[in-house]
């Protein structure tokens, strides 16, 4: 039963959570137009290529060590990450400054800012604390919202710009919110010394770096079709691709919010020995059906649904959001088998399986980049296809 009241709090906390951004595509795809909507996830590619450098994993590492060693010297690692992230951070400040890269650097900051956020998420989680942990989503939320329709209605030129300015003050808020008032779950025991600084990077390092492969993979898989798409399309081509992918990153949302829920469990399940291999191929088989169910009603809803929602320019969205659906689908299927790994280190098994799906993701993204931008969405299907057999093989392994 506190399986079920934990998922339905996580899962209704970060629908509405995620539901304010979503909310606001229609004000974004109408206010920008598909020009400026097409130059703004152009540079909010950067901020998830960015995130995998200066995150470094680091909510994962925080969450691994907690079921592993506990609570004791917990804020020593998390201390050496937010460190690693604010020298990570300058150093890349520094070369925007250089470069005279203005909404580079609004980027780096809004990155640093969203690491500190997900450190601060992943504590909650660990803490079984659903309820603190939807606060901060919804604040998140609400600060970037209410920041972004602020700036674009007092400005009315360099409007990409405010709006990944608003997304900097949104998450700076938030993590002091979160950090300061909600208050740290875990008190210094001990002084942090060199020593113990030390070996909270080393764990830090020995988790994170193994897995760049596999946190790059999600930014190949789900930002670099944009760059591709940038070079050999218009903006407009590009915004009305990016307006469908966004509608359809809903299921993802839902699916995270899921299992952000059940990984507790999950993983208390593998200590007990509850939780076999035979257990975790069978609830993956069962959820491939259900992984095409989006992507057949998305198809069903008339086209008028989504003109109506994105405006009368996004008319050719709808066939970007069903093929999305059906890559986005194999989510379900996929996280249910990877936190098997997860949970044992098997960091090398996920970076060669992140690796070998983002090789065959870029190969077909190359090759179909080039003949039709609508072929592009099926990029990301057949790669997800490949990554979920790669992975029920190497589990039949263990």
């Amino acid at each position: 039963m506190r399986i079920f009241k934990d998922s339905f709090i996580y899962l209704i906390g970060e629908l509405f959570a995620k539901s304010l951004p979503f909310l606001m595509l229609p004000y974004l795809t109408r206010k920008l137009g598909p020009d400026g909507f097409g130059e703004l996830s152009y540079y909010l590619t950067w901020l998830a290529l960015f995130g995998v450098f200066v995150g470094l994993s680091q909510e994962g590492a925080v969450t691994r060590y907690y079921y592993f060693y506990g609570k004791r010297a917990l804020n020593t690692v998390v201390k050496a990450g937010y460190l690693y992230n604010i020298f990570i951070s300058f150093f890349l400040l520094i070369i925007c400054w250089l470069l005279k890269a203005e909404i580079m650097a609004y980027i780096v900051l809004a990155t640093m800012f969203q690491s500190f956020i997900n450190v601060q998420l992943a504590l909650r989680q660990c803490q079984k604390q659903p309820l603190k942990y939807i606060v901060i989503q919804i604040i998140l939320s609400l600060t970037n919202v209410i920041f972004t329709i602020a700036a674009l209605e007092l400005f009315s030129s360099d409007l990409v710009a405010y709006r990944i300015l608003a997304i900097v003050f949104a998450n700076g808020l938030t993590f002091f919110i979160a950090s300061m008032i909600l208050g740290n779950l875990f008190s210094t025991e001990h002084k942090l010394t060199k020593n113990r600084l030390k070996m909270g990077l080393m764990y830090i390092f020995s988790f994170g770096l193994p897995l760049i492969l596999h946190q790059s993979s999600f930014f190949v898989k789900g930002q670099l079709d944009r760059i591709f798409i940038y070079q050999q399309y218009t903006k407009a081509e590009l915004g009305i691709y990016s307006a469908g992918v966004q509608v359809a990153a809903i299921l993802p949302v839902i699916l995270m919010a899921l299992n952000k829920a059940m990984v507790p469990y999950y993983y208390q399940g593998l200590k007990e020995n509850k939780l076999t291999v035979v257990k975790i191929k069978k609830y993956t088989l069962l959820c491939l059906p259900l992984s095409i169910a989006p992507a057949l009603l998305s198809y069903i809803l008339p086209q008028g649904i989504y003109e109506w929602f994105l405006g009368g320019g996004y008319t050719e969205s709808k066939y970007y959001i069903i093929i999305y659906f059906l890559g986005y689908g194999l989510t379900m299927p996929y996280l249910i088998i990877v936190n098997y790994f997860f949970f044992y280190g098997k960091s090398k098994i996920i970076a060669n399986a992140s690796f070998f799906s983002s090789l065959i993701y870029i190969i077909f993204l190359f090759i179909l980049s080039g003949i039709s931008i609508k072929l592009v969405p099926f990029s990301l299907l057949l790669s997800n296809i490949f990554l979920l057999v790669f992975l029920m093989y190497r589990i039949d392994k263990q």
